[in-house]
């Protein structure tokens, strides 16, 4: 029982509650807010204060270079603008009958110096600073890599097989004529555009091959928009731009070879190695390709492992022959030659590919080659005079070479016309060609423009003189067309449909 409080004491109160846990809770809490975020933001504001009023230091004998504030911000502002414009452009070209390449490359052209930097060139400055264009330029070179990955790939093997002797007769002389042509134009021009430091014999080579190139991409798209795909006559056209495309590239890596080295015994043995290296990919990795992608399909690894691996094989080829002393896309083209096309993850590897090459790195390739062109050096009268002779050589060589070979082979006139015409299909193939030749050295850029403009009126021209000549109502014949595995993916309706 509790004692009762003595007389005159008073009585005590109810006992103090202890703090409930959640204010001591806080308290803590803005202590060690206190002490360990604002009291080090504090001292670290001090800090910062006093290295801010400290004398910079002089660095002398040295200074640092340049960079951009944003260098990502910049590159994909640019991005954004190139591939905008390619994409209107290429939209735009479409709705009036052209391929999109036509209408991507007048985006490149209109792009550079020739246009918007003499309208704005304030402002294209701010869009294409000096920072931007070395950027722009290695991931144009890599779309361009993965490009003629898939130009290989779409060679059709089987179809030129099939087709045989006549094909690769008329396909040799639509490339030789030309060549030939174009050679004795080189010599014409070796004088005034031949550059300093250059010797002849690649200067010669390169100027033969620029003028001799078929685009065999944007012919095949051309050919689907006309119906002519599925016809005999159709079917011949793209095998012999497929035989000259092969011999091109051929040739190509030997004007690079030349360029590359110092003498003839050195050319020798590049074209030696690089042949070898050919042999290998085709009699041993092909099959052994074949077989590791027959295997992981069974597995279902899914489209992951295989397209690490075919990446990783192109990426190999290319540097392969980069180190050869041919050019990469050469080896890049040869890892599409000897790519199974059977495989259903290779096709759709291609189908991705496509998707990335073309529609966000080959722009940057457009507007690369626009920003080296300055087309008011083609404006001169010496250059029209120059510009004249190229298209006279080009047009004459391509059209009437193919027509000779194809009457001799036994076609009619209209027919061999036709064949001359599509063969005189340039595209992208032939700025790709060039833009190794300026890389190079080996033309400079006054040159450069004439073959540009060259390569927009001849694939401008393809596709109306094709529509003159009215090929489309020429009989459909069967076993004329390409085998499913074999058509190029632009008539499958694969992202390739809007690139040539």
């Amino acid at each position: 029982m509790p004692l009762a409080p003595l007389a005159g004491e008073p009585e005590p109160g109810p006992e103090p509650e202890p703090d409930p846990p959640r204010f001591r809770g806080a308290a803590r809490a803005l202590i060690s807010y206190g002490l360990l975020v604002l009291v080090p933001l504090a001292l670290a504001l001090l800090l910062w204060r006093y290295g801010v009023d400290h004398p910079v230091k002089e660095i002398t004998g040295a200074t640092k270079a340049a960079e951009p504030a944003d260098l990502a911000g910049q590159v994909l502002v640019a991005g954004a603008v190139v591939v905008a414009a390619a994409g209107a452009l290429g939209l735009a070209a479409r709705a009036v009958g052209q391929s999109p390449v036509v209408g991507e490359i007048l985006a490149g052209l209109l792009l550079g110096p020739s246009v918007f930097g003499e309208l704005a060139p304030g402002l294209s400055k701010e869009v294409f600073p000096a920072a931007v264009t070395p950027v722009m330029n290695n991931l144009a070179q890599v779309g361009v890599v993965f490009f003629m990955f898939l130009i290989g790939l779409e060679m059709p093997l089987t179809m030129l097989r099939r087709l045989g002797g006549k094909v690769l007769s008329a396909g040799h002389a639509a490339l030789a004529v030309p060549f030939l042509l174009g050679m004795l134009a080189a010599l014409r021009l070796r004088d005034e555009y031949q550059p300093d430091g250059v010797r002849a014999g690649p200067f010669l080579l390169f100027v033969a091959l620029s003028v001799s190139v078929t685009a065999f991409p944007v012919l095949a798209r051309i050919l689907a928009d006309r119906g002519l795909i599925g016809t005999r006559l159709g079917a011949m056209g793209l095998a012999m731009a497929g035989v000259g495309d092969v011999t091109a590239w051929c040739a190509l890596g030997v004007v690079v070879a030349e360029v590359r080295s110092d003498s003839p015994l050195g050319v020798l043995v590049a074209v030696a190695e690089v042949l070898v290296f050919t042999l290998v990919l085709w009699f041993a990795v092909r099959p052994a390709l074949a077989h590791v992608l027959r295997v992981l399909e069974a597995r279902h690894s899914g489209a992951l492992p295989v397209g690490t691996l075919i990446t990783f094989f192109v990426l190999v080829c290319a540097v392969t022959t980069n180190a050869l002393g041919v050019h990469a896309i050469f080896g890049a083209f040869l890892a599409g030659v000897v790519m199974p096309r059977s495989s259903r993850t290779v096709r759709d590897f291609a189908h991705r590919t496509e998707g990335l090459a073309l529609w966000l790195l080959l722009p940057f390739f457009f507007a690369a080659v626009g920003l080296q062109t300055r087309l008011q050096s083609v404006f001169s009268l010496s250059a029209l005079g120059v510009l004249a002779l190229v298209l006279l050589v080009a047009v004459a060589g391509k059209v009437g070479g193919t027509f000779a070979a194809a009457r001799l082979a036994g076609e009619g006139n209209r027919e061999s016309l036709g064949l001359g015409v599509m063969m005189n299909c340039r595209g992208l193939t032939e700025l790709v060609v060039l833009n190794v030749g300026l890389s190079l050295g080996v033309i400079d850029s006054r040159l450069f423009a004439v073959l540009v403009v060259m390569t927009l009126v001849t694939t401008v021209g393809t596709d109306p003189l094709l529509r003159l000549l009215r090929l489309d109502r020429l009989s459909q014949t069967p076993g004329g067309g390409l085998l499913p595995v074999e058509a190029p993916s632009q008539t499958r309706g694969t992202a390739g449909t809007r690139q040539p």
